[in-house]
């Protein structure tokens, strides 16, 4: 029993590894990128919306899971992937996810987010969503 409480007082004193946010600067802005590990029972695929043309498909991560805080945001972070006219690659991940597998994806928090510091940098999302990354019109899961 003690030893067991040791480990628990260990565990708990450690802190959680800090979310790594890769800045790309853009032409008119930054970019905020960064891996989110999916786990299962931590998100659902939104079904009334699907898998659309263009790939587009929404994720639904309830905000207490989710990294960076969304404080007008009631309920659930919505991970949407864009449109564009690449799908195998989307469809892909869609078709795991509709499997309720631990996945980790790369997502965006552009253009609703906030930077509330800048070293080590700190942000928030305006609203409920963020975006899977997106680079040469298809899904780039890489920072």
């Amino acid at each position: 029993m003690k030893q067991l409480l040791i480990v628990l007082v260990f565990l708990t004193s450690c802190p959680l590894p800090a979310l790594e946010i890769k800045v790309t600067p853009g032409k008119y802005s930054n970019y905020y990128h960064f891996q989110y590990k999916l786990r299962p029972d931590h998100y659902e695929i939104n079904k009334k919306y699907g898998f659309n043309p263009g790939g587009q498909f929404e994720v639904l991560v309830p905000k207490a899971y989710f990294p960076i805080p969304a404080p007008n945001c009631n309920r659930n972070i919505i991970i949407r992937m864009p449109y564009s006219s690449k799908e195998a690659t989307k469809k892909m991940l869609y078709d795991e996810l509709l499997q309720n597998k631990e996945v980790t994806v790369t997502l965006e928090a552009n253009p609703y987010v906030t930077v509330l510091q800048e070293e080590p940098i700190k942000l928030q999302l305006q609203y409920c969503n963020v975006f899977f990354r997106h680079r040469g019109g298809d899904y780039y899961n890489q920072l």
